[in-house]
Protein backbone atom coordinates (compact mmCIF):
# COMPACT_ATOMS: atom_id res chain seq x y z
CA UNK A 1 0.00 0.00 0.00
CA UNK A 2 1.66 3.11 -1.45
CA UNK A 3 1.22 5.95 0.78
CA UNK A 4 -1.71 7.63 -1.43
CA UNK A 5 -3.37 4.45 -1.12
CA UNK A 6 -2.92 4.66 3.00
CA UNK A 7 -4.20 7.83 3.32
CA UNK A 8 -7.09 7.02 1.06
CA UNK A 9 -7.64 3.37 3.47
CA UNK A 10 -7.60 6.15 6.58
CA UNK A 11 -10.57 8.62 4.86
CA UNK A 12 -12.40 5.75 4.11
CA UNK A 13 -12.28 4.60 7.94
CA UNK A 14 -12.97 7.84 9.12
CA UNK A 15 -16.37 8.42 7.20
CA UNK A 16 -17.25 4.57 8.01
CA UNK A 17 -17.08 5.33 11.79
CA UNK A 18 -18.64 8.80 11.48
CA UNK A 19 -16.06 10.91 12.46
CA UNK A 20 -13.73 13.62 11.37
CA UNK A 21 -9.89 12.17 11.55
CA UNK A 22 -6.81 13.98 12.16
CA UNK A 23 -3.59 11.35 12.32
CA UNK A 24 0.04 11.58 12.39
CA UNK A 25 2.71 9.59 12.84
CA UNK A 26 6.53 9.47 12.98
CA UNK A 27 9.39 7.79 14.64
CA UNK A 28 10.45 9.03 18.17
CA UNK A 29 14.26 9.33 16.87
CA UNK A 30 13.08 11.06 13.48
CA UNK A 31 10.47 12.91 11.68
CA UNK A 32 11.87 12.11 7.82
CA UNK A 33 9.03 9.25 7.32
CA UNK A 34 5.72 10.30 7.98
CA UNK A 35 2.04 9.51 8.08
CA UNK A 36 -0.39 12.43 8.01
CA UNK A 37 -3.48 13.30 7.52
CA UNK A 38 -5.06 16.87 7.76
CA UNK A 39 -2.52 17.11 10.46
CA UNK A 40 -1.78 20.67 10.77
CA UNK A 41 -5.30 21.29 11.79
CA UNK A 42 -5.79 22.22 15.39
CA UNK A 43 -8.34 20.40 17.57
CA UNK A 44 -9.44 20.61 21.03
CA UNK A 45 -7.31 18.11 22.90
CA UNK A 46 -9.48 17.39 25.91
CA UNK A 47 -7.82 15.04 28.19
CA UNK A 48 -4.43 15.29 25.96
CA UNK A 49 -3.66 18.03 27.73
CA UNK A 50 -2.57 16.25 31.02
CA UNK A 51 0.59 15.13 28.54
CA UNK A 52 1.82 18.36 28.54
CA UNK A 53 1.21 19.17 31.89
CA UNK A 54 3.18 15.85 33.20
CA UNK A 55 5.98 16.79 30.77
CA UNK A 56 6.04 20.27 32.69
CA UNK A 57 5.65 18.21 36.46
CA UNK A 58 8.78 16.14 35.46
CA UNK A 59 11.37 19.23 33.96
CA UNK A 60 10.35 21.00 37.33
CA UNK A 61 11.41 17.95 39.61
CA UNK A 62 14.46 17.43 37.22
CA UNK A 63 15.17 20.79 37.86
CA UNK A 64 14.54 20.35 42.14
CA UNK A 65 11.90 23.03 41.67
CA UNK A 66 9.48 20.20 43.01
CA UNK A 67 10.03 16.84 44.90
CA UNK A 68 8.23 14.07 43.44
CA UNK A 69 7.57 12.31 47.04
CA UNK A 70 6.13 15.24 47.92
CA UNK A 71 2.60 14.45 49.85
CA UNK A 72 -0.44 16.44 48.14
CA UNK A 73 -3.88 16.13 49.49
CA UNK A 74 -6.99 15.89 47.31
CA UNK A 75 -9.67 17.01 49.98
CA UNK A 76 -13.46 15.35 48.56
CA UNK A 77 -15.02 18.71 48.50
CA UNK A 78 -12.72 20.50 46.95
CA UNK A 79 -11.55 18.63 43.91
CA UNK A 80 -12.61 18.66 40.03
CA UNK A 81 -15.10 15.89 39.23
CA UNK A 82 -14.27 13.34 36.99
CA UNK A 83 -15.38 9.48 36.22
CA UNK A 84 -12.29 8.25 36.91
CA UNK A 85 -9.40 7.85 39.43
CA UNK A 86 -9.26 10.11 42.70
CA UNK A 87 -12.54 12.14 41.12
CA UNK A 88 -14.76 9.03 41.88
CA UNK A 89 -13.87 8.58 45.22
CA UNK A 90 -15.36 9.81 47.99
CA UNK A 91 -13.29 10.49 50.73
CA UNK A 92 -10.02 12.54 51.14
CA UNK A 93 -7.09 11.30 49.83
CA UNK A 94 -3.68 12.16 50.08
CA UNK A 95 -0.80 11.11 47.35
CA UNK A 96 2.88 11.83 46.22
CA UNK A 97 3.03 14.14 43.40
CA UNK A 98 4.59 10.87 41.58
CA UNK A 99 1.81 9.31 42.16
CA UNK A 100 -1.12 12.01 41.23
CA UNK A 101 1.20 11.84 37.61
CA UNK A 102 0.32 8.28 37.14
CA UNK A 103 -3.06 8.46 38.31
CA UNK A 104 -3.37 11.55 35.57
CA UNK A 105 -2.24 9.61 33.11
CA UNK A 106 -3.43 5.83 33.75
CA UNK A 107 -6.99 6.62 34.41
CA UNK A 108 -7.08 10.49 33.19
CA UNK A 109 -8.19 11.47 36.73
CA UNK A 110 -8.89 15.05 36.65
CA UNK A 111 -8.31 15.39 40.60
CA UNK A 112 -4.74 15.05 40.27
CA UNK A 113 -4.36 17.08 37.28
CA UNK A 114 -5.77 19.71 38.71
CA UNK A 115 -3.53 19.32 42.00
CA UNK A 116 -0.56 19.22 39.29
CA UNK A 117 -1.22 22.34 37.39
CA UNK A 118 -1.53 23.76 41.27
CA UNK A 119 1.57 22.77 41.72
CA UNK A 120 3.32 24.00 38.55
CA UNK A 121 1.81 26.62 37.11
CA UNK A 122 -0.23 27.24 34.05
CA UNK A 123 2.08 29.69 32.64
CA UNK A 124 4.86 26.74 32.91
CA UNK A 125 3.00 24.54 31.06
CA UNK A 126 2.63 26.77 28.18
CA UNK A 127 6.06 27.92 28.33
CA UNK A 128 7.01 23.72 28.25
CA UNK A 129 5.06 23.38 25.03
CA UNK A 130 6.96 26.43 22.99
CA UNK A 131 10.70 24.91 24.13
CA UNK A 132 9.23 21.48 22.84
CA UNK A 133 9.36 23.15 19.21
CA UNK A 134 5.18 22.81 20.13
CA UNK A 135 4.01 26.30 18.08
CA UNK A 136 0.41 25.09 17.13
CA UNK A 137 -0.67 23.84 20.55
CA UNK A 138 -2.11 26.20 23.33
CA UNK A 139 -2.56 25.07 26.83
CA UNK A 140 -5.94 27.47 27.12
CA UNK A 141 -7.54 25.87 30.27
CA UNK A 142 -6.81 23.26 32.92
CA UNK A 143 -8.70 20.21 33.58
CA UNK A 144 -10.77 22.45 36.32
CA UNK A 145 -11.56 25.46 33.93
CA UNK A 146 -12.41 22.89 31.04
CA UNK A 147 -15.30 21.30 33.72
CA UNK A 148 -16.89 24.07 34.85
CA UNK A 149 -17.25 25.82 31.09
CA UNK A 150 -18.96 22.21 30.23
CA UNK A 151 -21.53 22.21 33.31
CA UNK A 152 -22.71 25.72 32.72
CA UNK A 153 -22.67 25.51 28.94
CA UNK A 154 -24.52 22.57 28.71
CA UNK A 155 -27.33 23.35 31.45
CA UNK A 156 -26.06 20.89 33.78
CA UNK A 157 -25.50 20.93 37.49
CA UNK A 158 -23.40 18.69 37.99
CA UNK A 159 -20.53 17.30 35.15
CA UNK A 160 -22.70 14.14 35.16
CA UNK A 161 -25.48 15.71 33.96
CA UNK A 162 -23.29 17.69 32.07
CA UNK A 163 -22.00 14.95 30.09
CA UNK A 164 -25.67 13.55 29.88
CA UNK A 165 -26.66 16.37 28.00
CA UNK A 166 -23.97 16.64 25.51
CA UNK A 167 -24.50 13.01 24.67
CA UNK A 168 -28.19 13.19 23.75
CA UNK A 169 -29.32 12.67 20.04
CA UNK A 170 -33.10 14.54 20.68
CA UNK A 171 -31.01 18.02 21.38
CA UNK A 172 -27.71 19.85 19.77
CA UNK A 173 -25.73 20.89 22.70
CA UNK A 174 -22.42 22.22 22.15
CA UNK A 175 -19.39 23.39 24.27
CA UNK A 176 -16.62 25.79 23.89
CA UNK A 177 -14.53 22.57 24.44
CA UNK A 178 -15.41 21.79 21.02
CA UNK A 179 -13.67 25.14 19.83
CA UNK A 180 -10.06 24.82 18.94
CA UNK A 181 -10.11 28.75 19.45
CA UNK A 182 -11.67 28.49 23.13
CA UNK A 183 -10.10 25.44 24.81
CA UNK A 184 -6.99 23.99 24.81
CA UNK A 185 -5.82 22.82 21.46
CA UNK A 186 -3.27 21.33 19.10
CA UNK A 187 -2.36 19.20 15.79
CA UNK A 188 -1.54 15.81 15.19
CA UNK A 189 1.91 16.60 14.42
CA UNK A 190 2.61 18.55 17.46
CA UNK A 191 1.51 15.79 19.86
CA UNK A 192 3.81 13.20 18.18
CA UNK A 193 6.56 15.68 18.06
CA UNK A 194 5.72 16.47 22.02
CA UNK A 195 5.87 12.44 22.39
CA UNK A 196 8.86 12.27 20.43
CA UNK A 197 10.53 15.17 23.08
CA UNK A 198 9.19 12.98 26.27
CA UNK A 199 10.38 9.42 24.70
CA UNK A 200 14.32 11.09 24.30
CA UNK A 201 14.63 13.38 27.45
CA UNK A 202 16.04 11.54 30.71
CA UNK A 203 14.04 13.36 32.84
CA UNK A 204 10.46 12.60 31.10
CA UNK A 205 10.91 8.91 32.83
CA UNK A 206 7.88 9.08 34.73
CA UNK A 207 5.91 10.48 31.91
CA UNK A 208 6.40 7.67 30.03
CA UNK A 209 6.33 5.12 32.66
CA UNK A 210 2.24 6.60 33.56
CA UNK A 211 1.48 6.21 29.90
CA UNK A 212 2.88 2.05 29.68
CA UNK A 213 0.27 2.10 33.01
CA UNK A 214 -2.51 3.46 31.02
CA UNK A 215 -5.71 1.76 31.58
CA UNK A 216 -8.00 1.96 28.60
CA UNK A 217 -7.03 -0.23 26.17
CA UNK A 218 -10.45 0.17 23.69
CA UNK A 219 -8.22 2.40 21.27
CA UNK A 220 -5.13 2.60 19.92
CA UNK A 221 -4.71 -0.64 22.04
CA UNK A 222 -7.27 -2.46 20.05
CA UNK A 223 -4.36 -2.25 16.94
CA UNK A 224 -1.82 -3.86 18.46
CA UNK A 225 -3.40 -7.35 20.29
CA UNK A 226 0.17 -8.98 21.09
CA UNK A 227 1.86 -9.24 24.10
CA UNK A 228 5.24 -8.37 22.83
CA UNK A 229 4.21 -4.87 21.93
CA UNK A 230 3.88 -2.29 24.18
CA UNK A 231 1.47 0.66 23.80
CA UNK A 232 2.28 3.88 25.86
CA UNK A 233 -1.00 6.18 25.52
CA UNK A 234 -2.91 8.52 26.67
CA UNK A 235 -6.70 8.74 25.77
CA UNK A 236 -8.68 12.45 25.49
CA UNK A 237 -12.20 12.37 25.55
CA UNK A 238 -15.34 14.53 26.08
CA UNK A 239 -18.79 14.66 23.94
CA UNK A 240 -18.08 14.08 20.71
CA UNK A 241 -14.08 13.98 20.88
CA UNK A 242 -12.24 10.93 21.11
CA UNK A 243 -8.82 10.91 21.12
CA UNK A 244 -5.31 9.01 21.49
CA UNK A 245 -1.64 9.86 21.45
CA UNK A 246 0.20 6.93 21.96
CA UNK A 247 3.79 5.55 21.50
CA UNK A 248 3.98 2.23 20.29
CA UNK A 249 7.13 -0.14 21.58
CA UNK A 250 7.99 -3.13 19.29
CA UNK A 251 11.25 -5.21 20.43
CA UNK A 252 14.23 -4.40 18.89
CA UNK A 253 12.73 -1.61 16.72
CA UNK A 254 12.41 2.21 17.16
CA UNK A 255 9.16 3.72 19.03
CA UNK A 256 6.70 5.19 16.98
CA UNK A 257 4.62 8.14 17.93
CA UNK A 258 0.71 8.23 16.62
CA UNK A 259 -1.65 10.87 17.17
CA UNK A 260 -5.62 9.97 16.51
CA UNK A 261 -7.52 12.91 17.02
CA UNK A 262 -11.72 12.33 16.14
CA UNK A 263 -14.71 14.43 16.47
CA UNK A 264 -17.84 12.11 15.77
CA UNK A 265 -21.07 13.19 14.33
CA UNK A 266 -23.03 11.57 16.57
CA UNK A 267 -23.27 13.24 20.49
CA UNK A 268 -23.91 9.30 21.99
CA UNK A 269 -21.22 8.42 24.71
CA UNK A 270 -20.44 4.96 23.49
CA UNK A 271 -19.58 4.38 20.21
CA UNK A 272 -17.42 1.21 19.87
CA UNK A 273 -17.19 1.76 15.99
CA UNK A 274 -15.22 4.49 16.32
CA UNK A 275 -13.05 2.97 19.07
CA UNK A 276 -12.29 0.31 16.66
CA UNK A 277 -12.07 2.64 13.65
CA UNK A 278 -8.75 4.38 15.94
CA UNK A 279 -7.00 1.50 16.71
CA UNK A 280 -7.41 0.57 13.10
CA UNK A 281 -6.02 4.01 11.87
CA UNK A 282 -2.77 3.29 14.41
CA UNK A 283 -2.17 -0.02 13.02
CA UNK A 284 -2.18 1.24 9.40
CA UNK A 285 -0.40 4.23 10.14
CA UNK A 286 2.49 2.17 12.70
CA UNK A 287 2.81 -0.40 10.12
CA UNK A 288 3.92 1.95 7.22
CA UNK A 289 6.42 3.60 9.31
CA UNK A 290 7.84 -0.15 10.48
CA UNK A 291 8.64 -1.29 6.81
CA UNK A 292 10.09 2.46 5.62
CA UNK A 293 13.91 2.66 5.51
CA UNK A 294 15.55 3.93 8.64
CA UNK A 295 17.23 7.77 8.22
CA UNK A 296 20.76 7.34 8.35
Amino acid sequence: MNQDELISRLDFLAEDSGVQVWVHARRVTDAADEVALDADVPVPMASLYKVPLAGCWAEQVDAGTLDATAAVTLLRDNRTAGPTGVSALLDDVVLSQRDCIRMMLALSDNASATAVLDLVGHAAVQNWIVRSGCTSTTARRGTADAMRAVIAESGGRTLDEALQALADPSTDRTTSEYDPALTSSSTARDLTSMLAQLWTTGYAEPVRAGMRHQAWRHRVGTGFPHDDVTIAGKTGTLGRLRHEIAVIEYPEETPIAVAIMTRSLRPETHQPRVDAAIGTIARLAVNRLRRAPQTQ
